[in-house]
């Protein structure tokens, strides 16, 4: 196993020696769309941290995770000595989204100014769950938990386009929108548009 890490370090130790990787970092809000649309608040935010790999010029592997956060704004039902209460919106309840992707991305010369864009696959755990400090979750008519504690995993593509603007060697800010599309989450699919700034920095 040693000798595994060993030979995955080799190669990628050139890259970071002669600074041609780079790390970036970023978040903003993400818009979701479709479906997800339909059973969460009107934005949420996105965070997200990668590494990009030149492979050739102006080529690059780049692995990412990500976390977004929506607030769910079904209709809440509470229970009481009355029966069942409804609680209007459920804002307190969430879901979120988090996991990873691997793209090709492709990027022009940015001096000071340029623009990039990447398409990749990646995989995505989508949860459901209450809100930690009030206990809410959204309920249905019949008083059952409609999202509360609940997790799906799904395969998902993203496409993204961006532009970057240089500020010194080592140091670029990146401004982008992307597409993610998780196929089969909270028994529908889940399609969202972060739009994020990045700080990239060359190691």
């Amino acid at each position: 196993m040693r000798g595994v890490f060993l030979a995955i370090a080799s190669l990628f130790l050139p890259l970071f020696a002669e600074g041609q990787a780079n790390a970036r970092l970023g978040g903003g809000p993400a818009v979701p769309i479709g479906d997800l649309a339909d059973g969460t608040a009107s934005a949420g935010s996105f965070l997200l941290a990668g590494l990009a790999i030149p492979v050739d010029e102006g080529y690059y592997l780049l692995l990412e995770g990500h976390h977004s956060r929506f607030g769910i704004k079904e209709v809440a039902y509470s229970h009481s000595n009355e029966g069942l209460a409804d609680e209007g919106l459920a804002s307190d309840a969430h879901r979120t989204l988090t996991g990873g992707n691997v793209s090709l991305l492709i990027e022009g010369i940015a001096d000071p100014v340029g623009f990039y864009g990447h398409g990749g696959v990646g995989w995505a755990r989508a949860t459901s769950w209450p809100d930690r400090f009030t206990g809410r979750s959204d309920r249905t008519a019949e008083g059952e938990d409609a999202d509360s504690g609940t997790s799906d995993h799904s395969f998902m593509f993203v496409f993204g386009l961006g532009v970057n603007l240089t500020f010194s060697d080592r140091v670029r800010l990146s401004l982008e929108a992307r597409y993610n599309h998780a196929r089969n989450v909270f028994d529908e699919s889940a399609r969202w548009i972060p739009v994020t700034a990045f700080v990239v920095m060359h190691l």
